[in-house]
């Protein structure tokens, strides 16, 4: 899926939700219902990852798999990979709340949201997730992490460009299409701030890589 996210307008939505009372205040232009159903019922099982299978597609569920095992090779299957990451929330930090800071209906069936959240430790994160319409449902398809980082290394595969962002601790490898933007936009040296989420239906010499959703340049 292709989405060119930064020219799009953005509408801003603010939801709170204490998974444990369900209590929620909201500002701002509504998210239809039936889109709203699917974010609550996920974030109510956000513990208990099992619990949420009706609302992911299997590109998700490979997504967290892949995520969480940092290994490309492991080819089990998406019911081994859903128990997989059971086992390991049992042992994970849990989703006290979270707020929606960001909503976008990128087309007839995907939108998007921007999700703060907070963990039992105090700990907290952004991610946006992308959300599609399959088969007359709503489903979580991707999530799509940030990393700051320095451009440290950049190069051409065919027709992707790639971007090494990071530091000589943690670098992430970002791809995206040779004829955006972004491709031309950044160069090596630049610092950035990159949200993308893991390709999981493409490997590049069996490497774990992110595709680019958006790139901003910090200054």
């Amino acid at each position: 899926m292709q989405v060119s996210v930064w020219k799009s307008w953005f509408h801003k939505i603010k939801l709170s939700v204490r998974t444990e009372r369900m209590y929620n205040v909201e500002t701002g232009p509504a998210i239809p219902e039936d889109i709203r159903f699917v974010i609550t019922q996920f974030f109510h099982t956000y513990n208990h990852f099992k619990g949420a299978r009706q609302f992911q597609t299997d590109t998700f569920i490979k997504e967290v798999f892949y995520a969480t095992k940092q290994d490309p090779r492991d080819l089990r299957s998406i019911d081994e990979m859903e128990s997989y990451i059971q086992s390991k929330n049992v042992n994970r930090l849990r989703l006290k709340s979270y707020v929606i800071d960001e909503y976008l209906r990128v087309g007839e069936k995907v939108c998007m949201i921007g999700v703060t959240r907070e963990f039992s430790n105090a700990h907290r994160n952004r991610v946006l997730y992308f959300i599609i319409q399959e088969e007359g449902t709503w489903r979580f398809h991707h999530i799509v992490r940030s990393h700051h980082g320095k451009i440290i290394e950049k190069f051409q595969v065919k027709e992707q460009v790639g971007f090494v962002v990071g530091d000589d601790k943690v670098a992430l490898l970002f791809l995206t299409h040779a004829d955006s933007a972004d491709a031309s936009t950044f160069m090596l040296g630049d610092y950035v701030h990159s949200e993308g989420y893991l390709e999981v239906e493409q490997e590049v010499s069996g490497q774990l890589y992110y595709r680019i959703v958006r790139m901003n340049r910090v200054h």
